[in-house]
């Protein structure tokens, strides 16, 4: 009898875990939705504090796969996805975690929709820098004058802002 009760308490701890971690995703969007409004109003400050934040989210979830693992150890069961996890799970268990994982994947799809966004804004932003930065062209060669007003020497100046690809 205690082996199904504690079976149940850990069955009861992963559901809980993964309740856990689709919370922290769905937290984790507005602050998504944050930082592509700062990238758009080239807020760099605004941009910093946000990506600090999510450097939280993502040390709250860095353990997930080793989490799940041990879950799974202590359960006895095993698959490649949760999917499949759950279905060796008991048959009465399944809903519950299978309507957890349906909330899951909507949240993971806006997850990753903004997080894609957020990627191609900053591309876009990184690509106008960089080609503004090569229509800028330092005169290659500069004229130096004397305290008499004669031209003195030309020199060469190196390329500051020279891009090699």
């Amino acid at each position: 009898m205690s082996e199904t009760k504690d079976y149940k308490q850990v069955l009861d701890a992963f559901y809980e875990y993964l309740f856990g971690v689709s919370k922290l995703h769905r937290e984790a969007v507005p602050k998504l939705k944050a930082e592509l409004a700062l990238i758009q109003e080239d807020d760099i400050d605004g941009l910093n504090t946000n990506l600090n934040q999510q450097q939280i989210f993502l040390y709250q979830i860095k353990s997930f796969d080793k989490e799940v693992a041990g879950y799974m150890k202590q359960l006895g069961v095993s698959g490649k996805n949760l999917s499949e996890v759950i279905l060796k799970l008991p048959q009465d268990e399944q809903m519950r975690f299978y309507e957890l994982l349906s909330q899951f994947e909507v949240t993971i799809k806006e997850f990753q929709f903004y997080k894609e966004k957020c990627q191609t804004m900053l591309n876009t932003k990184l690509h106008v820098v960089n080609k503004k930065i090569s229509a800028f062209e330092l005169k290659k060669d500069k004229k130096t004058y004397g305290e008499d007003g004669k031209q003195s020497e030309t020199t060469a100046f190196p390329k500051t802002f020279e891009k090699s690809i």
